[in-house]
This record gives structure tokens, C-alpha cells and sequence, in this order.
């Protein structure tokens, strides 16, 4: 059946005549009878009994209207859902795995604040990936690790890294069980090359995307980890400082938007990052896994 037929069919139920519905809907009264007439040919029952005073609706037609009505309603909404979301911003964040369960969520908090109905894909890789997708046009912001002595992005927050472990005999153990971010991390490459610098034997036994990953190895003491301090779960031994390893680096986390722009959607970067400072301020800033 077609939706505008039957349109106007509630309309002459809703109004009592062709008249008035041809008012309420902008049409002559001989298209609504055309339509009525198209309508009763497609369903091939007649919907209304006419006479010269009176308009009365066909046992047919009385079983139409609450389907007509349903159909309608659903056609509406469906087309209303539809172009809502064809209208409705979409921004693309990326976001280290470590930072997934702290800063990414208040990066979403702020941007649907700020921005009604926006709507957010969210991909987590580590800062060299994200900064290629940034550069592609995948990702329209994101939060990463920027190199030491760099101006890139804006500044979100300074992070010292902390060894993790279960107890803090393992740090001790010979070869050392590590289980490590990628590469790609600024603490993988700090933690590798202090090691043989200083000559301790090692078993890298894991390197991951993902910060859950690590934290379970740790947990069941099945090595020793290191992670930003802000990412690392409180019930966890966190040290900043362990004897004979490694001194850990102090990471920049910050804010990049993509071509290198000061804004998105009108809202400055600076901004976001005020905002995402002010919602950890307020609360205790460690997830607590």
C-alpha cells in the first residue's frame, strides 16, 4: 500500500469528509477522491459508502484505519530516526589501549557536551599508528604520546611510568619476566634498551595492544609490567623507582586534531583538554579495574 494513500485515507477518517481533508492536506477534493479511489482498486475493497450528506465508513475500511494508523506512525518515525542520523555528527577519536579506560572516556564526555548528538567511533592503537590514521584522514582527533622535545599537539597531561607487579620479589628474578605494550609505546623502548644498557638478562614473554592483557599477566604473577601510572589498577604494587632497573621516562600526553587544526566543530582543542583536566579533578583519576 502507499504511504500517501493512505495518508490520506486517515485524513478523510480523521476529518469526515473529502472536504475537509482536501483542506487539512492541501489538495483539491478530486485528488483526495483519486487517491481513495487508487487506494480501494489496490486492496480491492470498497473503504466508504457515499451519499449526498453522508461519508460512512465500509466494514473494510473500519478494519483499515488502526493498521493505517500503525503503518504510519512507523513510517514516520522510521524516516524521522533516518535523516536525524544522516544529519547528526560523527567524529572519529583514536586512543591508546592504556588510556581507553581514564582519558578516552572523558574525551567522549566532553565532545557530547559540547556538541548535541554527536555520535563517536572510538579505534585504540598505539601512538604511531594513531598519528599515520590522524594523517590519513581516519581519525578526526585523537590522544596520544608525543616525542620528547615536540610541540605537537596540545598538552592533556605529563604521565611517569610505574613497574608493576603482583610481588616485588619478581622484580628481582633473573632473567626478568616482562610483559610489555608494543614497541610502538614510549615505556617498551625505555624499559628494552635501559635493560641492556645495564646488562640485565630479560624474557620478554609478551608484548600486547592491550593494557587488559598485561595487567592479568601481572596479577597472577606471571611477570612484571610498566605502565603509565594514571592507567595502572590500584591493586597492583606501583613503583616509580626500582632498584637496579631502569629509571622510567615521564610520558606528554596530548590532544592532536586532525591537518594540524586549532578547532573541531567550533570547539578549540585547548578547550577540550581544560575540560577533560577539570572532569579528572573532580573525581578519583584512576580506573580501578
Amino acid at each position: 500500500m502507499d504511504i500517501e494513500l493512505l495518508r490520506t485515507f486517515v485524513a478523510v477518517v480523521d476529518n469526515g469528509s473529502f472536504t475537509r481533508a482536501a483542506a487539512q492536506i492541501y489538495r483539491s477534493q478530486s485528488a483526495i477522491s483519486m487517491q481513495i479511489k487508487r487506494l480501494e482498486e489496490q486492496l480491492e475493497r470498497k473503504l466508504f459508502t457515499r451519499n449526498a450528506r453522508t461519508l460512512k465508513l465500509t466494514l473494510d475500511g473500519r478494519a483499515l484505519v488502526p493498521y493505517a494508523r500503525k503503518l504510519l506512525k512507523l513510517h514516520d518515525e522510521a524516516m524521522d530516526n533516518i535523516i536525524n542520523r544522516s544529519q547528526a555528527k560523527n567524529i572519529r577519536i583514536g586512543c591508546p589501549d592504556d588510556f581507553s579506560h581514564t582519558l578516552l572516556p572523558d574525551l567522549i564526555q566532553v565532545m557530547r557536551n559540547k556538541i548535541s548528538g554527536v555520535h563517536i567511533t572510538s579505534v585504540c592503537a598505539n601512538s604511531h599508528i594513531l598519528r599515520q590514521q590522524l594523517d590519513n584522514d581516519e581519525l578526526d582527533m585523537t590522544i596520544i604520546t608525543r616525542p620528547e622535545n615536540s610541540n605537537e599537539g596540545v598538552l592533556l597531561r605529563q604521565e611517569k611510568g610505574v613497574w608493576l607487579c603482583k610481588d616485588e620479589a619478581l622484580l628481582q628474578q633473573r632473567p626478568l619476566p616482562l610483559a610489555l605494550l608494543e614497541p610502538g609505546c614510549k615505556f617498551h623502548s625505555s624499559v628494552i634498551d635501559g635493560l641492556e644498557k645495564a646488562d640485565i638478562s630479560y624474557d620478554l614473554m609478551c608484548d600486547t595492544s592491550n593494557c587488559g592483557l598485561l595487567i592479568e599477566l601481572v596479577k597472577r604473577g606471571c611477570a612484571v609490567s610498566v605502565m603509565a601510572a594514571h592507567a595502572a589498577p590500584k591493586y597492583l604494587t606501583q613503583l616509580s623507582y626500582a632498584a637496579g632497573l631502569p629509571t622510567l621516562p615521564v610520558a606528554q600526553i596530548v590532544i592532536c586534531l586532525k591537518g594540524g587544526n586549532p578547532m573541531i566543530e567550533g570547539i578549540s582543542a585547548e578547550e577540550i583538554a581544560n575540560q577533560m583536566q577539570l572532569l579528572s579533578i573532580n573525581r578519583d583519576e584512576r580506573y580501578d579495574f
